[in-house]
């Protein structure tokens, strides 16, 4: 509209100039005279001023088009993950519970030999750890979000804590055996529950996608100036398009209504800011000849580095 109307005055204003130009010097060409320059001038100034305009908001339309597509993605996404949440926690809290309260109810309604009893209290134990890891991951979620987090950081012996985290995983029901290559008497400054909850974590992630029967490796070591941590398996592996997105709060890989494993995409959203917060970094790198393995290094601090020395 501006064009037109721009190309309108533009043609009315020659043809009002012409014809009194016309009038005084008739024959002449009007377009060769100083008037007639200095309108066409102003005319090409004008149409390029609107052709600018417009192309700056055609720029601007279409990038606050991509950018509410991208919101909205980025919403539809969230809405998605805080659904498969929802419904993957109403099974991890529904299915231990029911299985404890079968075991119960079949020891209070019939008389069981002792290896009955036992292994029903033994399978009920390992529920409830599940069911208390399940809470712990949830309430260390939270926690670890908040930027006064409220660790109580000390110097810890991290050796002794992972062999203790590795014996609660060693009567897995998938009879996983896991490989302890741990150094003796490796340090850090950090938060002692924190540190459980990483490694655990990570356990549990590598038996929940291992095949029944296969090893775990867990390696602790120490490497210059950092403590290097890995947990390999010999599961279905990662693709490499996914491994940033599974640190992702609720990410998890498939969807909920047809996934097989258990989970609620807690845990490595849990490690990844736990290293953030300690600046260690977290890799994902392939297992030969299958599986994952991830890979943490805890920096060192001043303290530690001069003793070593």
């Amino acid at each position: 509209m501006l064009y037109a109307k721009n190309e309108t005055a533009f043609k009315e204003k020659i043809e009002l100039n012409a014809e009194k130009y016309y009038k005084t010097n008739p024959g002449a060409d009007y377009t060769r005279t100083g008037d007639y320059q200095q309108i066409h001038i102003k005319y090409a100034r004008q149409r390029l001023m609107i052709f600018t305009e417009g192309g700056v908001f055609f720029v601007l339309l279409i990038v606050g088009f991509i950018m509410v597509r991208r919101v909205f993605k980025i919403e539809i996404e969230l809405a998605l993950q805080q659904r498969n949440f929802l419904h993957s926690i109403t099974h991890e809290l529904k299915s231990p519970l029911s299985t404890i309260k079968v075991s119960l109810q079949t020891m209070i309604k019939r008389k069981l030999e002792p290896e009955q009893t036992e292994r029903l209290i033994n399978n009920s134990l390992i529920d409830l750890d599940r069911l208390e890891s399940l809470v712990d991951n949830i309430l260390f979620a939270a926690k670890i979000e908040q930027s006064q987090h409220g660790f109580a950081e000390d110097d810890i012996n991290i050796a002794d804590l992972l062999r203790r985290v590795t014996d609660r995983f060693s009567n897995n029901k998938k009879q996983i055996k896991i490989q302890l290559h741990i150094a003796d008497d490796v340090y850090l400054h950090l938060d002692t529950m924190g540190f459980i909850s990483v490694t655990t974590n990570l356990i549990e992630n590598a038996i929940k996608y291992s095949e029944p029967e296969t090893e775990i490796l867990v390696t602790l070591e120490n490497q210059g100036d950092h403590v290097k941590l890995s947990v390999a398996d010999n599961g279905i592996g990662i693709p490499v398009d996914e491994r940033k997105k599974v640190f992702d709060k609720f990410y998890r890989i498939g969807n909920e209504d047809t996934r097989k494993t258990k989970g609620t995409g807690l845990g490595l959203f849990i490690v990844k800011r736990f290293m953030e917060i300690y600046k260690g970094t977290i890799s994902i790198e392939d297992n030969k000849p299958n599986g994952t393995a991830f890979v943490l290094l805890f920096p060192k601090s001043k303290q530690q580095k001069q003793e070593e020395i």
